[in-house]
């Protein structure tokens, strides 16, 4: 049995800019909820760290306001939000709503 299942990442709207590509298929621990994503986003694919707060908190426990965050195109507030079991083969996706002008 693994420890880990393979889930796709993928960021849009904006988001793509602060991490190392737009989808990214990564193995996460087994039994992984939402709120463990944040942190695993935050440690292994944010690359600019000087505006992570346009895409999660102080400390990775919830999306910054602005940040749409779904399960395999469900919102997560439909869900369990951040306590939301992540499953294997899962997609998960954070639409930055906050454009520059």
């Amino acid at each position: 049995m693994s420890n880990t299942i393979p889930v796709t990442i993928d960021f849009s709207g904006g988001a793509e800019f602060l991490v190392k590509a737009k989808a990214q298929k990564v193995q996460i621990p087994a039994d992984s909820t939402l709120r463990d994503v944040l942190k695993f986003v935050r440690d292994n694919l944010v690359t600019d760290v000087n505006r992570i707060n346009m895409l999660l908190n102080d400390d990775a426990s919830e999306v910054a306001h602005g940040v749409i965050t779904l399960i395999n195109d469900t919102d997560t507030g439909l869900l369990s939000e951040y306590d939301t079991v992540i499953e294997a083969g899962d997609t998960i996706t954070f639409v930055s709503t906050l454009h520059g002008g």
